[in-house]
């Protein structure tokens, strides 16, 4: 409504400028008209009067003749009437303070006049000069101001009434044309803007038919098309957003199973042993070499044996199996004692310790299967980078660290996870690039270069990152980091 208002009141004052204007020049023409109707009466009773006195002059004398303008002033009310010698012979009045522009016009022969504002309201003199044998004289006729005043104020008055009452009614015109043809459009397409603002791309504003045209309702018509321009781009985008999760996490389960494959040797290694028992014991008793407690003792081994392999199969299915992400407080010192338990037949197989010093009670809030898959990542890649025995170390601790700008962030509380290799390193030309999707430097078939790439986008969707540093010769270590506690940050989109 204040555009509305303003609009308004532009225009009032618009209107009462030309209105007031207008009213200035109608009492100016007025008061001209006044003055010169006055001077045109003087004029008509100056010659009158002139022709008058004139025969009286000459049939009467001097003495008749002014008796006869001193009684005309008994039927004139409003004028008075007197006669001036302008010669300057015997009585003549004094001529001071005439103007001599008047007095030579006069003396010309010619009608003038003159105004004396020095008593209130002012008196108009008017002259008619009438020539008495060899000397000029004049009429003067006097007449006050004060009824041409009052005519002014009652004239200036009646426009100042008249003005405010145009005024106020176009006021009141302007305001209720202004609210519905300005301020109720601008509040209907302020609620519109509102809507997108809050989502509601759906929302649209309808403006009355005959309005079609104005640049109101073209606004609108923009408005309008702009919300159904972004309703489709965030159906497209959202179709898209879908398409890309889908394939984010059809490529997260494949680089799971790809993990799968390579821990299905070492599993199998595993199994191997167990097995070996299974059999002999039930070859024992089928061969009826035990007999009594003894059978019901391979009994026992078998289920033991038994109950051992069904924990390292139901660990592998667990770490393959497909399913939602779910966030829950999670015992960092166990996700890093399930995702060893798969990894050590293959540590094993090339004489690799695997060390974990995680102290207990340090908490994440987080989804303990994909947490697993980073750490089986990692570690996995740390046994690839090791061509003789060694150790791999896995630490845990909390610390405080400021995110990296791709990340963005002030300092905050974190739990560091670290895997350290006591591999060949990674060159600085590589180093930058390790987390990059299909880099590689493993040869054809060993390596699709998705594993750090994953790893570090299910890192970053708990709100934290990976970090790498390497030298030649002595090794890598591959730092997590996730925030910690109740603290966690929400999932990136």
């Amino acid at each position: 409504m204040r555009l509305a208002r303003k609009f308004t009141l532009a225009l009032v004052l618009l209107a009462v400028a030309v209105i007031a204007g207008l009213q200035v020049i109608q009492v100016r023409r007025e008061l001209e008209r006044s003055a010169l109707d006055m001077q045109h009466d003087h004029r008509l009773l100056g010659h009158t009067l002139a022709g008058t006195i004139g025969k009286a002059w000459q049939l009467a004398g001097e003495r008749e003749a002014l008796t006869l303008l001193n009684q005309s002033n008994n039927y004139q009310e409003q004028v008075h009437l007197r006669w001036v010698w302008l010669d300057g012979g015997p009585g003549t009045p004094s001529l001071i303070g005439f103007p001599p522009r008047l007095l030579a016009t006069l003396r010309q022969g010619q009608d003038g006049s003159m105004v004396d504002p020095t008593p209130e309201p002012g008196l108009l003199h008017s002259y008619t000069p009438v020539r008495i044998g060899p000397r000029f004289g004049a009429i003067e006729i006097t007449e006050s101001l004060g009824e041409e005043r009052q005519h002014v104020f009652v004239t200036v008055v009646g426009t100042i009434v008249a003005t405010g009452t145009i005024t106020f009614a176009f006021f009141i015109a302007a305001m209720a044309m202004g609210r519905r043809l300005v301020g109720e459009p601008v509040d209907e397409l302020v609620q519109l803007a509102n809507r997108f603002g809050q989502g509601d791309l759906t929302a649209r504003v309808r403006l009355p038919t005959q309005r079609r045209g104005d640049e109101i309702t073209t606004l609108a018509d923009a408005m309008n098309r702009m919300g159904e321009q972004l309703e489709e781009t965030r159906s497209r985008l959202s179709a898209e957003t879908v398409a890309r999760l889908s394939a984010v996490e059809h490529l997260r389960h494949a680089d799971r199973l790809t993990t799968v494959g390579k821990l299905a040797s070492g599993v199998a290694h595993e199994l191997g042993t167990p097995l070996n028992v299974v059999m002999g014991r039930s070859k024992m008793i089928s061969s009826g070499e035990a007999e009594g407690e003894e059978v019901g003792e391979c009994a026992r081994i078998i289920s033991q044996q038994a109950q051992h392999m069904t924990g390292i199969i139901r660990q592998l299915l667990d770490f393959a199996r497909r399913r939602a992400p779910h966030r829950a407080p999670e015992d960092v010192r166990e996700l890093v004692d399930r995702s060893l338990s798969l990894l050590r037949p293959m540590a094993s197989k090339k004489s690799i310790t695997l060390v974990d010093d995680v102290p207990p009670g340090v908490m994440l809030e987080a989804d303990g299967g994909q947490v697993q898959q980073v750490l089986t990542n990692l570690v996995m890649n740390a046994l690839q980078a090791m061509n003789k025995p060694g150790t791999v170390r896995i630490l845990a601790t909390r610390t405080r660290a400021t995110p990296p700008t791709d990340v963005g962030g002030a300092e905050s509380s974190y739990v560091r996870v670290d895997v350290e290799d006591e591999g060949g390193g990674i060159p600085a030309d590589v180093l930058g690039h390790v987390f990059e999707p299909f880099f590689t430097t493993k040869d054809v078939g060993e390596g699709t270069g998705l594993g750090l790439s994953v790893s570090y986008g299910l890192i970053r969707d708990h709100g934290g990152w990976i970090a790498v540093r390497s030298e030649l010769g002595r090794g890598s270590c591959f730092s997590i980091y996730l925030p910690s506690g109740g603290d966690t940050c929400q999932a990136a989109s």
